[in-house]
């Protein structure tokens, strides 16, 4: 499965499990390949290399999900965005399969 085919399951299941997340539960789309004046705009209107794959605003906080295959790498960029937002109080999740990603949503929201 790709970090992608990940993420897409990871995120259809949660919209259809949890209704009341809806709105709150989002993609950044923040990767993929862009022609140079795309990446200029995106870069000067506030696109951050690093930021992660999906965002749950829940319980006044930030809970981030870091998707990536068994192999995959977390970037340097995504390293210092992650320590950042740690230290800052956010909740950072590296996610490398669907079970676990269902196991950390579930303890989010029935805390």
């Amino acid at each position: 499965m790709t970090e992608d085919q990940l993420q897409s399951k990871f995120f259809i299941w949660a919209h259809n499990t949890y209704p009341q997340i809806r709105g709150l539960l989002f993609a950044v789309p923040n990767g993929g390949f862009r022609n140079k004046i795309e990446a200029m705009k995106l870069k000067a209107t506030g696109t951050v290399a690093g930021i992660p794959d999906i965002l749950l605003l829940w319980d006044h906080t930030v809970h981030a999900f870091e998707f990536k295959t068994e192999e995959g790498a977390i970037s340097p960029e995504q390293k210092k965005i992650h320590e950042i937002w740690r230290l800052n109080g956010y909740n950072v999740y590296l996610v490398r399969d669907f079970e676990s990603a269902k196991r950390i949503l579930c303890q989010i929201i029935n805390q």
